[in-house]
């Protein structure tokens, strides 16, 4: 084991960190699309090392057991993994498994629950629900207080607003940085943000689609200012950043970014999923390149 190993998981998770406190100058769908994939990796790379890690110590601790461990699965060098490093590896590693099983049945738990309701034809309560549930048996639930609250081209935008969220498959953008912050607390202000570029992309489809922000920002304050509770699956159409949201669609649509987003994008996705990569293995791979 080298300092290597530790280096993939540290450079994604420098990378996130600083993503969580500056803005991406992108428009909202290259924004979300980046700070997933950081978020994605940079899970990836400290889950992957911390991994690895723990392995490597409890063969240190149980030799005869290491014998039956995969060589790839191995630093390769006999050198123990000191417990300074290895008991908080191993915790880590444990702690992220239950995390991740914990979210993973609260969303299928969530998810079920929604398509549920969708299954009506209306969600019957007077508070302003609008959600837009995922999967197959998913839609766009809205309730009977929405639908008495708001005139037809205010209801239009809602709608429009929901059904980019499913177009563009928004649930998984969410539960990349969901899963990244539970995982790793540095990233919850990454998370933070990429829940707002999500809520801005749909905003930015919807009066594209509509030609008309203004009423798309009105009909957010109107939605933001009367509504109550909402169901579990998140986000609702006006849960997120409401006054930001509202400023960005009253002045000027955003550069579409056709060059430099894809280009950003690329770089860093290329970047970040090559560390995570070698986060599993980087100790065989340094080996390799050096020899």
């Amino acid at each position: 084991m080298t300092w290597f190993t530790l280096l993939p998981a540290a450079l994604t998770l420098t990378l996130g960190v600083v993503l969580g406190r500056v803005a991406p100058p992108l428009h909202p769908r290259w924004s979300a699309r980046l700070l997933a994939v950081v978020a994605g990796t940079t899970a990836t790379a400290v889950a992957g090392t911390a991994l690895f890690v723990a392995v490597n110590y409890v063969a240190t601790l149980a030799p005869a057991a290491a014998r039956r461990l995969p060589e790839w699965a191995l630093f390769g060098d006999d050198v123990a993994v000191p417990a300074v490093l290895g008991a908080p590896a191993l915790a880590v590693t444990l702690v992220n498994a239950a995390v991740v099983a914990r979210l993973a049945r609260r969303w299928r738990a969530d998810v079920r629950t929604a398509q549920r309701q969708a299954a009506g034809t209306v969600l019957d309560t007077d508070d302003l629900v609008a959600v837009a549930v995922p999967g197959r048996a998913g839609g766009v639930l809205v309730s009977r207080g929405l639908l008495a609250a708001l005139a037809p081209p205010q209801l239009r935008a809602v709608l429009e607003h929901e059904l980019a969220h499913l177009r563009h498959r928004h649930h998984r953008y969410l539960a990349a940085g969901a899963l990244a912050a539970a995982t790793l607390p540095p990233l919850r202000r990454l998370n933070e943000r990429l829940r707002f570029a999500v809520e801005r992309w749909a905003d930015e489809d919807a009066a594209e689609r509509l030609g008309d922000r203004r009423l798309v920002a009105r009909t957010i304050a109107h939605v933001a200012l009367s509504r109550g509770a909402r169901p579990p699956l998140a986000p609702g159409f006006a849960d997120s950043a409401v006054v930001r949201r509202v400023e960005a669609l009253l002045t000027d649509p955003p550069g579409q970014n056709t060059i430099s987003g894809p280009v950003t994008l690329a770089g860093t996705g290329v970047t970040t999923s090559g560390l995570a990569s070698l986060a599993l293995q980087l100790d065989q791979a340094v080996a390799f390149v050096l020899h």
